[in-house]
């Protein structure tokens, strides 16, 4: 009989819906049970159910190329599933509900339906890309697929993590747990123990590894094959390596050996690359590509039968492959993995409508310590206040997890601000110091009822405390009472290639130890690319990169946070908020861009062609490609997207000419009809609209009004003009009105000949750079969601909103608000919004509005964090200008909205043509960016 008292208690819930009621039923079973379980093993089990048995999640979708026959269901019940079955109870005893297992059992089925048939006697290659969330549990899926194919009958699998050794080690330990079934570190030294560990416990069969979880590939490994050839091995053989030149070049060697000049060895390879879009694709041209990227085509070609599945969670770079030149393109079939319900993503934590944006804290005060444009030399003056606050944070949540008994015992604090490694063994130097010296005074004096606020640092210690966790369920004197117990242990690395080894995060070595692994790790890109931080709490992250796929992946606070997610903090500037929020809906369209070509049985080619066509591609091309050109070329559809002038020209001249401008074209425009308080104009001409934006001074902050490499021309708006698409050929207009006061200078007349006069949006501005020569709008914001609805009909209005509730249901982290491209698919004519603008001040909310702030963030955030509401106001209130810090009285800026429209070709997509001067222009690199090295 199982005497785990957990499968135990998941056994009796069996395929029920858990309850209250169940609940407390079988937490009052298990003592009959086991008669000598304690009171603190049932608190931690109900716990644990709680947090995931009554977790859900919607199976994915994919785009499969039609030349790919099915295979899998028609074998499937001739199948031993006895790697899977395995995987799926270490699953369960871990703790993931039925609901979830059941996904990853279909999601992994479409994937390896995808795959190529392992038992076909034919050559075949097939490529495919798996596109999952930031710290959603991609490892889960393709540590499934690994041992399903492995039940098919693949012979040879190797998995590809990252560039380093830590991620590389700690793959190779998750694939132990969940495949191997055994510590690689004793197969590979000749260890006799023989001990099953995770889902080896479930099974009595084996595979072979020739990687470990100290060694990557190394020739001599070989020698664990026994001298049987690879073509002649029954059990699959696994190897976790690093995508780096030597262990890649030995495993090419080792397979010449094999084959021995007798051409490509006959059995099925499944190729896994994790974290695809890093190192793998080939940035050069065709025909010389990166070594990475060479390597890995030449391991493919070793084999007659092989598949090459790249997991990312960021598609971007993976299709800007060339699909017609033998490289790594995804061209049989593109899978889009869901989050389960409890996932904490992008939306979830920068949206407004997020559950989690309680956890949003900024960072305002970090630039005399860490410059966005320093160099590897930089001396860091001084810890900023921001990243103190943060570090009694991770301190005090550590107390509060203890306290309330959390069965993970690991706890991790991220501090990622430097790309440099020697500007990351400063800062750890003063966040050593800075820990030292507060740990010394908490063991010393803080426990003491009458000792510990006669000391500034703990003063300032119980200050945070009431900032972040007042709330929690631990009063201060609890927590100052335990803090030194929490901490004593605590570690402060530096996580990069220079690393030492006992430097290493090694969560692993601590799994059995009473306070797990506690430490503040300070690192850049060893940080940013799949490493997990075991019980991550606190992130403080200062970082300036606008490439999408870089800035998610260096979301290392996306994931799982069972009964601590309340306390969770992460500390950012606001700008690089703004940019998350706008890549959590960038991924959201693009992932039903999925279910809708899988719908309309689209290929893995059409894909690529939307996302490289997409808007946002601009930025991710232009900084990817520009290390190897001078210029860069980007052809963007418009079809379904939106554009705005969230910068304006903060020259007062400048604006007061933007506004003459603005009401000669409204004048010119006739009689206008009023829907609601705006003003509406019907089915004017695309030639109208291109001379009312070319008239504009328009910011070259503001990204798709960027100019060409001429300086002279804006893609966007020439496209406006000459474009032949018949459903872009004429444009609504329509002036949005606001609450300021009447502008008296500018009328409009409506249609019943009646003069009224306009009236400005009011809208913050946040600050910017000194000497910057624009305004920025606050979050980067023009108008609303309603003017995306403007002259929709309600019926399609509620189609939109249908389709939206559809999306949050399969991903309730996405939030309710529906974003402007769902009613942008059912637009008839492209919309030209005009919005006139007028600074104002930081809110300062009257009671009744702080009290419905207050309510507001209630409904939105599960853990009722007023406090949080109330600080988050006051963090707003910092980063606003005061208005009459504001030269310009009234400011012009506009929006575009494009209908859905047919862009498969050239013609249907705006050409832009970049340089290092273009991008510099939108604030895409700095001055400095590419010129030193130091790069972890």
């Amino acid at each position: 009989m199982n005497s785990d008292p957990y499968l135990i208690a998941v056994g009796i819930i069996g395929k029920r819906e858990l309850t209250d009621a169940l609940l407390n039923d079988v937490i009052s079973m298990l003592p009959k049970i086991i008669p000598d379980i304690e009171a603190e093993v049932l608190d931690k089990i109900r716990k644990q159910l709680e947090a995931t048995i009554g977790v859900s999640m919607v199976t994915g979708q994919g785009i499969i190329d039609e030349k790919q026959e099915p295979w899998l269901e028609d074998a499937k019940s001739s199948i031993q599933w006895t790697y899977w079955n395995a995987y799926t109870n270490e699953l369960k005893s871990t703790g993931f509900s039925q609901n979830v297992v059941r996904v990853l059992d279909e999601d992994t089925d479409n994937i390896l339906d995808a795959c190529g048939n392992a038992n076909t006697s034919s050559a075949w290659r097939m490529q495919g890309l798996v596109m999952g969330d930031v710290q959603s549990g991609k490892t889960a899926s393709y540590c499934g697929l690994i041992n399903k194919a492995a039940d098919v009958g693949y012979k040879f699998i190797v998995l590809l993590t990252g560039m380093i050794e830590d991620l590389r080690s700690q793959s190779q330990e998750r694939m132990d747990s969940g495949f191997v079934g055994r510590d690689s570190r004793k197969i590979l030294s000749n260890d006799r123990e023989k001990k099953a560990i995770g889902s080896g416990r479930f099974r009595t069969v084996f595979p072979n590894v020739l990687t470990s979880v100290d060694s990557d590939f190394l020739t001599a490994n070989e020698k664990f094959m026994r001298g049987i050839p690879l073509e002649n091995i029954n059990a699959p053989v696994l190897l976790v390596m690093k995508k780096n030149k030597s262990p890649l070049e030995n495993l090419i060697g080792f397979l010449e050996s094999q084959i021995k000049g007798r051409g490509p060895l006959n059995l099925p390879l499944l190729l896994i690359d994790d974290e695809a879009d890093n190192a793998s694709v080939n940035s050069k041209k065709d025909e010389d590509p990166t070594t990475i990227n060479k390597l890995i085509r030449e391991v493919l070609k070793r084999f007659t039968k092989s598949t090459y599945v790249a997991y990312t969670a960021t598609p971007f770079a993976n299709v800007f492959i060339n699909p017609d030149g033998g490289d790594l393109f995804p061209s049989d079939f593109v899978y889009s993995l869901n989050t389960p319900s409890n996932y904490i993503g992008a939306g979830s934590i920068f949206s407004d409508a997020g559950n989690h944006q309680y956890q949003k804290q900024d960072i305002l005060d970090a630039v005399p310590a860490f410059p966005y444009a320093h160099k590897k030399e930089w001396q860091v003056p001084a810890l900023p206040p921001s990243l103190e606050e943060a570090l009694q944070t991770f301190l005090i949540s550590c107390a509060i997890r203890d306290l309330r008994g959390e069965p993970l015992r690991h706890r991790s604090m991220l501090i990622n601000v430097t790309r440099f490694t020697d500007v990351q063994d400063r800062i750890a130097i003063l966040v050593k110091d800075y820990i030292y010296v507060l740990t010394e005074e908490i063991k010393q004096y803080l426990a003491a009822d009458t000792a510990w606020h006669k000391h500034a640092r703990l003063m300032q210690l119980h200050e945070t405390w009431e900032a972040q966790y007042a709330d929690c369920d631990h009063s201060w004197d609890e927590i100052r009472k335990s803090l030194y117990d929490s901490v004593a242990s605590l570690k402060v690395l530096t996580v990069n290639q220079k690393s030492e080894a006992g430097d290493r995060l090694n969560f692993g070595a601590y799994k059995n130890a009473e306070k797990g692994r506690r430490v503040i790790a300070i690192g850049g890109l060893t940080l940013s690319r799949g490493l997990t931080l075991e019980g991550l709490c606190v992130s403080y992250f200062y970082r300036n990169s606008k490439a999408y796929d870089t800035l998610l992946q260096m979301g290392r606070w996306f994931g799982y946070r069972p009964g601590y997610d309340d306390l969770c903090r992460v500390w950012m500037d606001p700008n690089v908020q703004d940019w998350f929020g706008h890549v959590a809906d960038v991924i959201s369209e693009l992932k039903l861009d999925i279910r809708r070509m899988h719908a309309n049985r689209y290929k893995p080619i059409d894909f690529g062609i939307r996302v490289r066509s997409h808007p946002d591609s601009l930025i991710v091309t232009a900084l990817n490609k520009m290390r190897n050109t001078k210029n860069v070329e980007v052809d963007v559809s418009y079809s379904t997207a939106g554009a705005e002038t969230a910068f304006l020209p903060g020259d007062e001249q400048v604006n007061r000419k933007n506004l003459k401008h603005a009401i000669e074209f409204v004048g010119g425009l006739g009689h206008a009809e009023r829907i609601g308080s705006r003003c509406v104009w019907k089915r004017k001409t695309a030639a109208e609209v291109a001379n009312f934006l070319n008239g504009l001074n328009i910011s070259l902050m503001n990204m798709p009004f960027t100019t060409d490499i001429t300086g002279r021309d804006r893609p966007i708006i020439s496209f406006i003009r000459n474009n032949q698409i018949a459903a872009l050929k004429e444009w609504d207009v329509c002036l949005s009105q606001g609450s300021g006061e009447e502008i008296p200078e500018f009328s409009v007349v409506d249609s019943d000949g009646n003069h009224r006069c306009v009236r400005p949006r009011k809208r913050q501005f946040e600050k910017v750079p000194v000497g910057s020569d624009y305004l920025k709008l606050n979050k980067q914001r023009v108008g609303d969601i309603t003017d995306e609805m403007v002259d929709l009909s309600k019926p399609k209005i509620e189609i939109a909103k249908q389709e939206w509730a559809e999306e949050v249901e399969r991903d309730p982290g996405k939030g309710k608000t529906v974003p402007g491209f769902m009613y942008r698919r059912y637009r008839d004519r492209p919309l030209l919004t005009i919005h006139i603008i007028e600074p104002s001040d930081p809110e300062e909310p009257s009671e009744a509005a702080n009290a419905a702030q207050v309510r507001e963030s209630d409904e939105a955030v599960d853990s009722g964090k007023a406090a949080d509401a109330k600080k988050s106001r006051a963090a707003k209130k910092d980063r606003v200008m005061k208005s009459s810090d504001i030269k310009p009285r009234l400011l012009v800026a506009v929006g575009l909205s494009f209908p859905k429209y047919e862009d498969r070709d050239e013609a249907s997509r705006v050409p832009y043509r970049l340089n290092k001067v273009a991008l510099r222009n939108m604030g895409l690199i700095d001055a400095e960016d590419g010129d030193d090295d130091g790069d972890d």
